[in-house]
């Protein structure tokens, strides 16, 4: 079964590298099968900002 996991980054997160290779390290019988990346941006009242995101496409390993 192929299943999902979304990783943002923003002022606050780590970089989604370094959430993704976390989380891989966690779960090394995940296949990773795609990584879609995307930014958004964000006009507020102070400021201009970036938001980047990543979806991780898997499955586990045992249902290959």
């Amino acid at each position: 079964m192929i299943k999902t996991k979304i990783f943002k980054e923003g002022l606050e997160d780590p970089s989604i590298d370094k959430q993704i290779n976390k989380w891989i390290a966690k779960h090394p019988d995940y296949i990773i099968v795609d990584v879609k990346l995307g930014s958004n941006l964000y006009e507020t009242d102070r400021a201009t900002c970036f938001a980047y995101s990543a979806l991780v496409i898997y499955r586990e390993y045992e249902n290959v």
